[in-house]
């Protein structure tokens, strides 16, 4: 059974939409809904939508998703687990070698442009107008991850990554609800 709460993801946003006509938030957005979710908050938004989270990476594109937000919402798209499986990992729901960073459509153009892997998946989403999110505690790689504007993928090199793309998803809570809080509760269909 699905948890019930009694409030509807209208009267969620109508909250929000409150906190900004009292200037506690500048912005309000949603986070891992598909196109029909962001259809129906615009059927009732007073003020619409600024930004997506979505989980991104070159196993999950999410072409057809961020083309619709982008041509019909005028929303930003902001990637989440860009690098894909790397935060999964240690909690058991990938394995190391489920990774873009092994790919030849990622593995190449890291060595034509003296990159890492981990900044030509962030070149890939940032060349593509999104903002993202990469995951770091090390100031080394904090510093890796804002090295990527200084050289642009092909269109060749963006459609390699683009064919990467498995529709994997690792931040699901259909696979890990259950496990981790007694609950089964997907929201991907």
């Amino acid at each position: 059974m699905v948890p019930d709460h009694g409030v509807t993801y209208e009267e969620t946003w109508h909250a929000m939409e409150d906190l900004v006509d009292k200037k506690l938030v500048k912005d309000i957005g949603v986070s891992n809904v598909m196109s029909s979710k962001i259809v129906d908050i615009l059927k009732y938004c007073r003020i619409k939508p600024s930004v997506l989270q979505i989980e991104l990476h070159p196993f999950l594109t999410q072409r057809t998703l961020t083309r619709f937000v982008k041509e019909h919402c005028g929303m930003h798209i902001m990637g989440f687990s860009t690098f894909g499986n790397a935060s999964y990992i240690e909690l058991g729901m990938a394995t190391k070698e489920d990774t873009p960073f092994l790919c030849d459509a990622i593995t190449e153009p890291a060595k034509k442009y003296s990159k890492t892997p981990a900044q030509i998946c962030l070149r890939f989403q940032v060349q593509q107008g999104h903002v993202v999110i990469p995951k770091s505690s090390k100031e080394e790689r904090l510093r890796e991850n804002m090295d990527i504007f200084d050289f642009e993928l092909t269109n060749d090199e963006m459609e390699a990554i683009f064919a990467l793309n498995k529709n994997k998803r690792y931040n699901d809570p259909g696979v890990f609800a259950e496990g981790a809080f007694g609950c089964f509760y997907p929201i991907y269909d």
